[in-house]
């Protein structure tokens, strides 16, 4: 994921320079829905993939759950263990390729979550290592939420050559605009979403239409390891 590093490095860079959070503080709906469907205990450990600033793994420190967030952005995770520190909760924070993550994680879980993260990978041969290596990740029948924006009928996707291009974009919160790199996208159709998640060993579980915040449409997937 090397070439989708840069431009969420340099954003946060850019919006934490200006004492902002790129994203909300609130938890995604969504995630809340997860941890009450399956009575999720605070005894078990749950770890994110794609934590970007920690929203989402600070708000269930403080439920007293144990997490692990991982991002392969390092100015993300400075500023989750700065978030950390405030809120007064300890989460293991991880920089990592999350193509790569079996390098530094050196454990298995049985509930994992990515809010966000595989819907910018374009090529499919990224989607698919995404999806193994979190697959790889998860105790047997392991239980994972995947969120990614689109509506499940719509296909598209980004040139890879141009994706990460400066643009201007308008701070959600505070309404300035600032100049930052774009990122990638691809909208997928919940038919082939539904192959692609089976073809890396999942069961799926439950598929719904979702929104919120933070990303609009999305469609948000309960699955099993296989």
């Amino acid at each position: 994921m090397k070439k989708y590093y840069h431009a969420y490095e340099e954003r946060y860079k850019k919006i934490h320079g200006e004492g902002l959070l790129w994203f909300s503080k609130e938890p995604t709906p969504e995630l809340i829905s997860w941890i009450e469907y399956y009575d999720i205990s605070v005894d078990d450990e749950i770890c994110e993939v794609g934590c970007g600033e920690g929203r989402d793994a600070l708000y269930l420190a403080e439920q007293g759950y144990k997490i692990t967030g991982v991002d392969i952005s390092e100015e993300a995770i400075k500023k989750c263990e700065e978030l950390s520190k405030e809120r007064r909760v300890n989460v293991n924070w991880i920089v990592s390729d999350a193509l790569q993550l079996n390098e530094k994680l050196k454990k298995h879980y049985d509930w994992i979550y990515s809010v966000g993260t595989l819907h910018m990978l374009v090529e499919d041969e990224d989607r698919k290592r995404f999806l193994n290596t979190i697959n790889s990740l998860l105790n047997p029948k392991g239980k994972l939420l995947l969120i990614s924006m689109g509506d499940g009928e719509i296909e598209r996707k980004t040139e890879i050559e141009t994706a990460f291009d400066l643009q201007e974009r308008s701070h959600m919160k505070s309404g300035k605009t600032f100049e930052v790199a774009s990122t990638s996208y691809r909208a997928i159709n919940w038919k082939n979403h539904r192959e692609e998640l089976e073809d890396a060993g999942f069961i799926v579980e439950k598929i719904m239409n979702t929104e919120n915040e933070e990303y609009s449409k999305c469609m948000t997937v309960y699955l099993t390891k296989d």
